[in-house]
């Protein structure tokens, strides 16, 4: 079975590196972004049907692997209320049967410092929360909505 594929937003691209490769082989972050500005350009076009690829994708660090739609959009704790507000309001036309993750702040993480711990933690929580949501198997694609990771 291939990858699932997703959307990854966060600010470290370190970070945003480590938990790719972390989250393979359940999940591929076809697409990662860093800011909100390009998150609203981009998402639409990844979340119509078909999938459509931003302009600019070849430099990308996902995989950019956009045949499939993805199923998924996880976004980092960097991002606050009003953000994933902007976010999720650029996609009020294409957002269908997608799961939003958001980082729950409360939940006690490595030091930002240590990019790598953290990025591997984050891959941790959310494949757990997508594991748990049933995302890329048929169970889950009615699982739509916001959930914390």
């Amino acid at each position: 079975m291939s990858p699932t594929p997703i959307v990854v937003i966060g600010r470290v691209s370190k970070i945003l590196d480590k938990a790719r490769e972390d989250l393979m082989p359940e999940y591929d972050a076809i697409h990662m972004l860093n800011d909100v500005d390009q998150s609203v350009k981009d998402l639409p076009l990844l979340l119509s049907t078909p999938a459509k690829t931003p302009e600019g994708s070849k430099t990308n660090a996902g995989s950019q692997n956009y045949g499939e739609r993805p199923r998924a959009i996880a976004v980092g704790g960097a991002f606050d209320d009003a953000m994933f507000k902007q976010l999720k309001d650029a996609c009020t036309t294409v957002d269908t049967g997608i799961v939003w993750l958001r980082a729950d702040r409360s939940y006690p993480m490595p030091s930002l410092s240590d990019t790598d711990a953290f990025g591997a933690a984050v891959a941790k929580r959310v494949k757990a929360k997508l594991n748990e949501l049933g995302v890329g198997s048929e169970a889950g694609s009615s699982k739509e909505g916001v959930y914390f990771f």
